[in-house]
């Protein structure tokens, strides 16, 4: 064992009254990890785009984006976005079938969702947006290839709607809920569930929001990857 080592082992019993860095979540440091192990994404499905996922943008910005987004107020934030990358925009929302769906549009466009809120909220309007699910809209998929879903809590409807593509998914990236806002929204134990039947596990947590209400922890960026992924072969603790 080198010196830093015998260092550490010699302070382990001071730990309680040794001040530790905090563990920093951080999109940018977990998908720069996945970077430096090789992953570099083809194709990149910007599930619910808001303003932008510029994070994504800029670690990956010659990947080829699919921008799907149904809020009307988005386009001109999706063609801005579109100038500077090689996109393909899809005005509708995804979902566990194919045909309509109703949008509930909000002053800040990030909160829009097809759920119902608990609790007061800003509505501007209701709008009937197209809906179509991912595995029918996408009839092959450029690998390796990364998917970032950010629906306010209609994952669950987004993700059952893939099951016929998820295989061909090497990174997945969901903002789910620890405390679900919206009614029938899904919750990490569903989403991570899910994912578990299908394949896939928890690689990393790359971001974490508190409600206002109380500073409750009420959402989480997990990151997702196949369970005999490359990303995870190396299971060493240090090198």
């Amino acid at each position: 064992m080198n010196m830093i080592g015998n260092l550490k082992n010699a302070l382990r019993p001071l730990e309680p009254w040794i001040p530790l860095r905090t563990p920093r979540l951080s999109w940018s440091r977990s998908l720069g990890t996945l970077k430096q192990q090789g992953f570099q994404p083809a194709s990149v499905f910007d599930v619910g785009v808001g303003f932008g996922t510029y994070g994504l943008y800029q670690l990956f910005p010659d990947a080829f984006y699919h921008l799907i987004e149904p809020t009307p107020e988005s386009r001109p934030h999706l063609e801005r976005i579109a100038r500077s990358l090689s996109c393909e925009i899809h005005q509708l929302a995804l979902g566990d079938r194919d045909g309509e769906a109703k949008l509930e549009v909000r002053s800040d466009i990030q909160g829009s969702t097809l759920l119902e809120e608990v609790g007061e909220r800003d509505v501007l309007r209701f709008e009937t947006v197209p809906m179509n699910r991912f595995d029918t809209l996408f009839a092959a998929i450029n690998r390796p290839a990364l998917a970032k879903i950010d629906v306010q809590g209609a994952e669950m409807m987004v993700l059952r709607g893939m099951t016929g593509r998820l295989t061909e998914i090497d990174a997945l990236i969901v903002e789910t809920s620890t405390i679900a806002t919206v009614k029938g929204g899904a919750e990490v134990a569903d989403v991570v569930c899910f994912m578990r039947d299908h394949g896939f596990v928890v690689a990393d947590v790359l971001g974490l929001k508190r409600r206002p209400l109380d500073d409750a922890t009420a959402q989480l960026d997990l990151l997702f990857v196949p369970t005999e992924s490359p990303l995870r072969a190396d299971r060493r603790w240090a090198g």
